[in-house]
């Protein structure tokens, strides 16, 4: 019984060294970001049956201190990792949806359509919504008035006047469309949203998706965004998602409320779709929201106009087209009615 009980607390511990260490290391190579990937919440289960185990073995010195991590562990898993007793009654000038919708759209467009109308925000975007961005409700939500831009494999539901709309990368799944939308009248100043969706490769690390992304970017002609959104496919606080966009953070540190995960929606686990804004937008709420199907969930934002500077310049080419200034390598219809 006392070899099996050790044996129990050297292989919690040896788990808890591997999981610290990839929480440290990150995913700045391929073998350290299986690591990081690792669940906290699979890690604080299994600390869970390690305590019991220790405790029906009656090795009360280790239980003790098993049970001490696995409690601290789990305060920090519901209060900080994520926070799940938080709840607010705020609301901002401006509400940003974001949806990737990897999952079969043509069956539940209709019902994707009514999650995206109830929900009611001024930016919508929908990565891989083509079957939903059709549908009768979509066009007649806000009594047509609703403008669909569509760029890359991105589509933006909103009634503020659109700008620009570009194409910035596209390449081996890496897609990154730029958005700059007017809303003076919400935020003061103009928006400039970049919409993200990056690839999944077993065989290539996080880091090198990064320095791929950010290379073709460079070369890109854009103006420095105020919002990235999308599917990053890296988890919150990684090292290569900060080094894809330093000077940006993500919504939820300043005000996520509620599970902090989106991945995968049945039973998420990993925060892998994120909102990054820079400092001198003003968030008032960041929550996810579970639509009862598909894989990924909803986030919804709220901005107001406290703060808001717009001080970046710029430099893309643009032509006019019906009054407004688009970009060229844009593939846009509105209205939809």
């Amino acid at each position: 019984m006392k070899r099996c009980s050790t044996f129990i607390f050297n292989c919690t511990i040896l788990l808890a060294v591997v999981w610290l260490l990839g929480q440290f290391v990150s995913d700045r190579w391929l073998w350290s970001q299986w690591l990081l990937w690792i669940p906290a919440f699979a890690f604080i289960a299994f600390l869970f049956l390690a305590t019991i185990a220790l405790i029906l073995s009656r090795d009360k010195q280790k239980s003790i201190f098993l049970g001490s991590i696995f409690l601290l562990c789990t305060a920090w898993f519901l209060f900080v990792e994520n926070r799940v007793f938080s709840i607010t009654t705020k609301h901002g000038d401006l509400r940003i949806v974001g949806w990737t919708m990897s999952h079969a759209k043509k069956n539940v467009a209709s019902l994707s359509a009514k999650i995206i109308v109830q929900l009611d925000a001024d930016i919508t975007l929908l990565t891989h919504g083509w079957h939903v961005r059709g549908e009768p409700a979509i066009k007649e939500w806000r009594e047509g008035k609703t403008k669909r831009l569509i760029s890359g494999p991105f589509t933006l539901l909103t009634t503020l006047r659109p700008i620009e709309v570009k194409v910035l990368v596209a390449s081996a799944g890496i897609y990154i469309s730029l958005y700059r939308l007017d809303t003076t009248e919400q935020l003061g100043k103009e928006l400039v949203m970049y919409a993200v969706d990056l690839p999944v490769n077993l065989k290539e690390s996080r880091g090198e998706v990064v320095r791929r992304a950010k290379k073709l970017l460079l070369q890109a002609d854009a103006p420095a965004p105020d919002i990235v959104v999308g599917d990053f496919n890296m988890t919150r606080n990684s090292n290569s998602l900060q080094r894809f966009f330093p000077e940006l953070t993500d919504a939820w540190d300043d005000v996520g409320i509620g599970w902090s995960y989106s991945y995968h929606r049945a039973f998420p686990l990993f925060h892998i779709d994120h909102m990054l804004l820079r400092d001198t937008l003003h968030p008032v709420t960041y929550e996810l929201i579970n639509p009862e199907f598909g894989r990924h969930c909803i986030q919804v934002l709220e901005l107001n106009a406290e703060n808001f500077v717009n001080h970046v310049q710029i430099t893309s080419a643009s032509l006019k087209w019906n009054e407004w200034e688009l970009g060229t390598d844009t593939n846009i219809v509105f209205p939809l009615h």
